[in-house]
């Protein structure tokens, strides 16, 4: 058989209950004496004020732990809120830097776009220009750039002029320019096949000497003694009265020291 459930203040009211009933039986008997009424009825007081203290007690810490409750509810609550919150804010932070990140690719693509546009743009533009300059003044423009120190855009312009001028009276000029560009970026290799074509093509250019003896320079920066000598012996022997052919001989001079 099932019954209600046993609360601490029933647990408190039944020395009570059983008190009472041992006075009340006593006194019906009349075996017990008046001193003995009097203790008892002292003692019953003691016990109910234990008793109201200890319900007092209980009814504290039945509010206590109900307040709690409600506290543990209402925190739970709102941790659930503040944590639904979050995830809302983060999704939506999320969703932005998809977005940014979308974005960021488009303006890079974009950016591209405009760098081969302006890429095409100006070879256009460079190529049309060389179309309707005569030689000279795309020779001019190639020696300014060169005179400027922009030995790149130099060594591609005079490229460009050889490609389609390969014949004039300042070709060899431009092909010697071409090995002078090279060295002065210490394109050193470069530089000799340059030179050297300078010697090939036009052999009765004006030129030539000069090639000669910046090829062995050339050759001597890239330690490569024996042609560097070879080169230096070529223009002793073809133009031995030129001023190249005395700076050859200063050379070979330095190299026997060195050696």
């Amino acid at each position: 058989m099932t019954g209600r459930p046993f609360s601490p203040r029933q647990a408190v009211r039944l020395p009570r209950v059983a008190l009472l009933g041992a006075a009340l039986a006593m006194a019906a008997a009349g075996c017990a004496p008046s001193g003995y009424y009097r203790s008892t009825s002292s003692s019953l007081d003691s016990l109910l004020s234990l008793q109201a203290q200890q319900q007092r007690k209980i009814a504290a810490l039945e509010q206590e732990i109900s307040a709690t409750r409600e506290q543990v509810q209402a925190s739970r609550a709102s941790s659930d809120t503040r944590l639904s919150e979050l995830n809302g804010r983060m999704d939506m932070l999320q969703g932005k830097l998809e977005e940014s990140g979308l974005r960021f690719t488009q303006l890079a693509q974009k950016v591209e776009a405009v760098k081969r546009m302006a890429a095409d743009s100006a070879r256009t533009t460079r190529d049309s220009t060389s179309a309707v300059m005569d030689p000279d003044e795309a020779f001019r423009a190639a020696s300014s750039d060169y005179a400027a120190g922009r030995y790149p855009l130099a060594r591609s312009a005079l490229t460009e002029y050889l490609k389609r001028y390969p014949d004039t009276e300042v070709s060899d000029d431009a092909q010697y320019l071409i090995g002078e560009s090279a060295y002065n970026t210490g394109d050193f290799r470069g530089a000799i096949e340059a030179y050297r074509k300078v010697v090939e093509n036009y052999q009765q250019g004006d030129m030539v000497p000069k090639a000669l003896l910046k090829a062995g320079m050339a050759s001597a920066r890239i330690k490569d003694y024996p042609a560097s000598k070879r080169y230096y012996q070529l223009v002793i022997q073809r133009y031995p009265k030129s001023d190249e052919a005395r700076l050859a001989r200063e050379r070979l001079l330095e190299a026997k020291k060195v050696q």
